[in-house]
């Protein structure tokens, strides 16, 4: 459980990563501008990313806790 926790940590940080530098790329912004009429599309990335952070944290903490 700890190690799944780990994974889904790093997972999250890299995931939010990649929303932050789809945000602040002008090609990517243009693209989805064009595409889907958004400006930022790296936002849900973002989301899941902080998602997957939290998840990965809280099952760190009760693999621990439960030892």
């Amino acid at each position: 459980m700890f190690i799944l926790g780990i994974i889904l940590a790093v997972a999250g940080v890299v995931c939010a990563g990649f929303g932050f530098m789809q945000n602040n790329s002008l090609e990517a912004q243009f693209n989805s501008l064009i595409s889907s009429g958004t400006t930022n599309p790296g936002t849900i990335f973002i989301v899941i990313g902080v998602i997957l952070l939290v998840v990965g944290i809280l099952l760190c903490i009760l693999s621990k806790n439960k030892k």
